[in-house]
């Protein structure tokens, strides 16, 4: 299976995350992905399907925030729709 890469601006993009977030968030091992250093400038990409993982509104980052979860509830991993909604 091939994995689909980002660019920090695409990523940010499609997130509505910051830049510096999302490299924040790729030093810290949250999200899946590596930097390229080409002619001394350094480039980060992002694998989308742990950008989309990230930002899950069910699963994703959310859950770890503080604050009120008004219609936010913990789904088990296996069960992608949990049918007791």
């Amino acid at each position: 299976m091939t994995v689909k890469y980002l660019t920090i601006e695409e990523a940010a993009e499609s997130s509505g995350l910051h830049p510096n977030t999302l490299r924040r968030l790729l030093r810290d091992g949250k999200l899946d992905g590596y930097k390229q250093t080409r002619s001394g400038y350094h480039r980060w990409y992002v694998a989308a399907d742990s950008l989309a993982r990230y930002t899950d509104p069910v699963r994703g980052f959310l859950l770890d925030m503080r604050g009120p979860k008004l219609y936010l509830k913990k789904q088990p991993d296996d069960d992608p729709y949990n049918s007791s909604r």
